[in-house]
């Protein structure tokens, strides 16, 4: 124990550098504790906020919202504030506290649960008419960030005034195995590796900045666990998201991400190069290849070696380095052709395959009430996991007990396919004869329904005097 708090003092000492402690009893600060330390909290507190939001979810076959609290940071001085997807994604309703404790309206400009981050920004007419005054923080870079350097996670935790805690970076490219890439059913993380650090993160520190000790930005604190393992999004990810997200958000639309996708996951050839008979640091393994996707249409097989991208070399060894190379595919055009160089066999080919519009496993939802149920769209990643043939129809989410859809003995994840005879092909068709079956006062509605490998017929009854 004493060895190990030395070892963090001299660290400390060593970042910090000359005259930041004090012995003298007339001081403040202790001299176990860096002035450094106390001057950046000054400095960050006031352009962290506290965000009360209630996000826009799916239940009982009804649209409904779910109230949290998270924080963020003020980014700029036209009052932009990043935080977390899970703190402020699909967002209906955001109020921000501030440093002043003043509350003040804001509103999503966009989000991208692919990396966890969210965009919100403050009311700048309700700021103005209060005559409210914020601070901003300085986005720093991540990049050269150095394993064992201190680092400082700022929030607003269990809703609570503004805290600090003070830890080490662990690891500056930690990765995650893929069952703790979800948030929710959203996939994140699969583009860009974390900062692990062993200071604290508490329920509510989401979506609040890690920061050096120069008070500038570094990361976005999102995940904390026991054990000393807690993570932040590096600020050089959230830049370009930032970027991304602020030049799509226009015309009262939310701004996106938008990435593109071959439908191909990877796997690292550490101890596999003999096997596969390939020069070490060459290539990556082509572990899986989705149904119906642009890399299984080109010909791209399971166990192939990809080596090249566009003549771009692909080289993964260790787990670490997989996220660049989805990011390779991700930032390609959507919708033009990419050729892919491949050892198969003892043998080298190119193959040409047509990126597409990535998308996550949860596509867009809606209720249809009449009917009490909610829909999802049918996308490419869910009809993989869930072992479909293909992506025609919608997917029941939530029912309403005691309406037509429950009582017909629809399930959650139900794939309806036909509505009345007629082909289901995506959300929009599925409205459509939603629609005109509802014009017509249909009261009996015949869905085709798939669960599992099998298909049923399923009778809705409705009762237009009930509503």
């Amino acid at each position: 124990m004493f060895c190990a708090a030395l070892a963090l003092l001299s660290a400390s000492t060593f970042v910090l550098g000359k005259g930041t402690r004090s012995t003298d009893s007339n001081e403040p600060f202790p001299s176990a504790t860096p002035r450094t330390v106390v001057d950046v909290s000054q400095r960050i507190f006031p352009a962290v906020v506290r965000l009360d939001v209630a996000q826009e979810i799916y239940s009982e076959g009804k649209r409904t919202v779910q109230r949290g609290i998270g924080s963020g940071v003020i980014i700029d001085e036209k009052g932009r504030i990043l935080t977390n997807f899970h703190v402020a994604g699909r967002a209906a309703e955001i109020f921000v506290t501030l440093y002043s404790k003043e509350r003040v309206h804001g509103t999503l400009v966009g989000d991208d649960h692919w990396t966890d981050l969210a965009v919100v920004q403050m009311d700048m007419d309700e700021i103005s008419k209060k005559k409210v005054d914020f601070r901003y923080a300085e986005l720093g870079e991540s990049k050269g960030l150095i394993v064992g350097q201190d680092v400082m996670a700022i929030g607003t935790p269990f809703g609570l005034a503004r805290t600090m805690t003070l830890g080490i970076v662990s690891n500056n490219e930690r990765t995650f195995y893929p069952e703790r890439m979800r948030i929710d059913e959203y996939e994140t993380g699969m583009f860009n590796n974390w900062i692990q650090m062993d200071t604290p993160i508490n329920p509510g520190n989401s979506g609040g900045p890690l920061v050096d000790m120069t008070g500038k930005v570094i990361g976005i604190n999102t995940r904390g666990g026991g054990q000393n393992l807690n993570f932040a999004i590096p600020i050089d990810v959230a830049k370009e998201v930032i970027s991304r997200i602020l030049t799509t958000a226009k015309d009262g639309k939310k701004g996106r991400v938008d990435r593109s996708d071959l439908g191909i996951d990877f796997k690292p050839l550490q101890d596999l190069e003999t096997f596969y008979n390939i020069d070490i640091n060459r290539g990556v393994l082509v572990n899986s290849v989705d149904r119906n996707s642009p890399a299984e249409k080109a010909g791209v097989k399971s166990q192939d070696i990809l080596l090249d991208i566009n003549s771009k070399p692909v080289n993964v060894r260790f787990p670490e380095e997989i996220a660049a190379a989805r990011k390779m595919i991700a930032d390609l055009p959507i919708g033009t052709d990419v050729n892919l160089t491949l050892k198969r066999g003892g043998k080298t080919i190119t193959l040409t395959a047509k990126t597409e519009k990535l998308q996550g496993v949860v596509g867009e939802e809606k209720e249809f009430k009449s009917w009490g149920i909610s829909v999802r769209e049918l996308t490419r990643a869910y009809a993989n996991e869930a072992r479909l043939d293909d992506t025609q129809g919608v997917v029941v989410t939530t029912l309403n007990i005691g309406y037509p859809a429950e009582k017909a003995g629809l399930d959650r994840g139900d794939v309806i396919r036909l509505v009345n005879r007629k082909p289901v092909t995506d959300l929009d068709s599925f409205g459509a004869l939603y629609d005109a079956s509802i014009k017509r006062k249909d009261k009996v509605v015949v869905l085709e329904v798939q669960r599992g490998q099998g298909r049923h017929a399923a009778v809705l009854k409705v009762n237009y005097d009930e509503e």
